[in-house]
């Protein structure tokens, strides 16, 4: 997003209210607003989630448990499947893992990014053709019922006055496709992605506005109970952030930019917590003599880690590259600084000697 983008994401998401323009039964076109509900709102329509809940029950519908032995009983939902969404979470946490041992070779990173995406996607397909499946069961008629409600409730006018001023009102509208496009706008097409709400979570336009909101405890306009989806969102994610950025063992820029490693860098960190592992993501050798670590890279890769070697160690790689330009080949033991090295050795072991013999 450029700057212009995100400050408009960021007023509406400031603004908390969803304009939408939607088409009525006579086929008019109606302006309305849909306001984030209050916290009296949101649990009114959660007592209407389990009175409907309870009701479906008693006249015959089906629990999801119970709905789904029936579809297995016709065929119509295989077991195999649920294993296979088993399988496939672990595998998108196993593969959102291993992301950063590709950190500097882009070839096998974006291979992986691939495989994680496609992973992702076969999930929510499957997800998706269960959720479906159980559209007539009890749970999914409390569900809809509850959402119902609440449209009933949050629905204004552009002057901000409610579209139907009652629940009377709203049980009486026989328009059932306005009220089915507005709960297709409130709960599923107005939410923001969660890709966007953390690119603008650690953009500067935004962290200006939230250190002074937690200094002056002042962040959009009512209680946290009755912020909107998108404004619980970003600011969920904005103390994530602030986490990262105060973190002991705080990753690169290019980490925290890309999602998908700053993950697969949560995982590991939880990893550590939790005392699975006690190596941290880049170990220094314990061994003596040289601190090397040897790292997989492509030729992309390969310019990021010399990047990382101080300066003296940039002499160093120069002045070897340099002789292997110039002879070809050379064996290890004839790069100068390992000549240095051989020698520092054998002075100190002689050191060392001429002090043994000296304390006999």
């Amino acid at each position: 997003m450029d700057i212009a983008e995100k400050e408009r994401l960021l007023a509406k998401i400031n603004w908390g209210h969803i304009p939408i323009t939607a088409i009525s039964q006579s086929g008019a076109f109606i302006s309305l607003l849909l306001h984030p509900p209050t916290t009296q709102e949101q649990a009114q329509s959660a007592l209407i989630y389990s009175t409907e809940y309870q009701r479906a029950i008693i006249v015959g519908l089906p629990s999801e448990q119970e709905m789904l032995k029936d579809l297995i009983a016709i065929e119509r939902w295989n077991p195999q499947t649920d294993v296979e969404i088993e399988g496939l979470t672990k595998d998108i946490h196993t593969i959102r893992r291993g992301l950063l041992d590709f950190l500097f070779n882009t070839t096998k990173l974006e291979k992986a990014r691939s495989l994680l995406r496609r992973a992702e996607k076969a999930l929510i397909e499957r997800l998706n053709q269960k959720h479906n499946l159980l559209q007539n069961s009890a749970k999914a008629h409390a569900e809809i019922c509850q959402q119902r409600y609440l449209i009933g409730r949050i629905t204004e006018t552009e002057d901000g006055e409610l579209f139907w001023p009652n629940i009377k009102d709203f049980d009486n509208c026989e328009d059932n496709g306005l009220i089915t496009q507005l709960c297709e706008v409130f709960f599923q097409k107005s939410r923001i992605s969660i890709k966007l709400i953390r690119e603008l979570a650690r953009s500067q336009q935004w962290r200006q506005y939230w250190e002074i909101a937690k200094n002056t405890n002042d962040l959009f306009n009512n209680s946290v109970s009755s912020w909107s989806q998108d404004q619980r969102e970003l600011a969920y994610w904005s103390t994530i952030y602030d986490s990262v950025y105060s973190a002991y063992e705080r990753p690169a820029k290019d980490i925290i930019e890309d999602d998908d490693l700053l993950d697969s860098w949560f995982i590991r960190q939880g990893e550590k917590i939790e005392g699975k592992i006690q190596t941290t993501m880049a170990p220094q050798s314990n061994k003596p003599g040289r601190n090397e670590e040897f790292v997989m890279t492509d030729q992309e890769g390969a310019k990021r880690v010399y990047n990382m070697n101080d300066p003296g160690s940039r002499v160093k790689i120069k002045a070897r590259q340099k002789l292997l330009n110039q002879q070809g080949s050379i064996q290890e033991q004839n790069m100068p600084d390992s000549k240095r090295e051989m020698r520092q050795q054998l002075t100190e072991m002689q050191t060392k000697h001429v002090k043994d013999i000296s304390h006999r």
